[in-house]
């Protein structure tokens, strides 16, 4: 297929998110061009014209101006945009979808909710990884620690790193922006053990921090979180691309238990999820004192990756859904 690929617009990580998607169509065989949206409508108009494409993917969908939704809805190209940021921008996203032909979407609550919505193709696709980049490997110091986040401070991330520091010793790492006023009241007035990098890091960088963790922790952004644009209320039910991404590291992680992680992973064999507080503490011991366990856990859970949950195989399977659709 001839793909023209429209990028989010989006900064930080999802250029590794369009580069990998990118490098997924040509490993396939397939001729991939993308279009930034710095640029204006006669220019995608001019490249349309010159690539004579299959198939117009638009990526995220959230930053695209009018004229150009406008010009993908009366174009005889098959368009398709991937919804990276559901269910929590649903206010914005489900609009969106009255312009593409295919709706793409990392969460299945979100993919029902455009069904019901009366869009005839959706499909739930996650983001993939890339087990190239996160792979295992021996990391120094600075990235060690029994338990290890990354991610900005959703209020759940900082109720339950509170909980481990009042009943724990445990060392615990944090990166990601937005965590300083927390820490600062944190080593304030609990006496634990807790280092802090105040910034968003390379992917590169994060599988350092997955390496070092003894326990990552991957706890999901609440559907309810004050930033979000989710009047609906809408629930997410799927897993986000982190639980990918460590799981390449062969990293062991504790995730909060989601509908759809069954669809992915085998729960206590290649994945542990937690109910709530009480279980989360019980699994957080166990797991750091059973060491062969946690680490066999972890090696599965690769071996799962690099079989179902790469970039590859996700877009293998956009590409024949849409073939299948024509």
């Amino acid at each position: 297929m001839r793909i023209l690929f429209i990028t989010s617009g989006f900064r930080a990580v999802y250029y590794f998110f369009e580069q990998s998607i990118i490098e997924a169509f040509q490993n396939a065989g397939h001729y991939c061009e993308s279009f930034s949206l710095r640029n204006d409508l006669h220019a995608l108009q001019q490249m349309e014209q010159s690539l004579q494409p299959d198939l117009i993917l638009a990526m995220a969908g959230l930053k695209i101006p009018k004229p150009i939704l406008e010009y993908l809805r009366q174009t005889n190209v098959k368009s398709a945009v991937w919804m990276t940021e559901d269910p929590y921008y649903m206010d914005w996203t489900l609009p969106l979808t009255a312009y593409f032909d295919y709706i793409f979407t990392i969460d299945q609550a979100a993919a029902e909710q455009y069904t019901r919505h009366g869009h005839p193709c959706v499909y739930h696709l996650p983001l993939g990884t890339d087990p190239e980049l996160f792979h295992s490997a021996p990391v120094s110091e600075e990235f060690t620690s029994d338990i290890g986040l990354v991610g900005v401070p959703y209020s759940n991330r900082i109720e339950l790193i509170d909980l481990l520091l009042k009943n724990t010793d445990y060392t615990i790492q944090i990166v990601g922006r937005g965590w300083g006023k927390h820490h600062m009241e944190w080593n304030r007035n609990i006496n634990g053990h807790i280092h802090l990098v105040n910034a968003w890091v390379k992917p590169e960088t994060a599988m350092k921090y997955y390496n070092g963790s003894t326990i990552v922790l991957n706890i999901h952004r609440p559907s309810d979180e004050k930033y979000n644009k989710n009047r609906m209320g809408i629930m997410a039910k799927s897993i986000n691309n982190r639980t990918f991404d460590a799981a390449s590291c062969e990293a062991f992680q504790l995730i909060d238990s989601k509908e759809g992680l069954v669809n992915h992973f085998e729960e206590g064999l290649e994945m542990v999820s937690f109910a709530d507080k009480n279980d989360f503490l019980e699994k957080i011991h166990y797991y750091i004192a059973h060491g062969e366990e946690r680490k066999g856990i972890a090696r599965q859970a690769r071996k799962r990756v690099l079989a179902s949950h790469t970039f590859q195989h996700r877009i293998d399977s956009l590409v024949k859904t849409v073939q299948s659709e024509q």
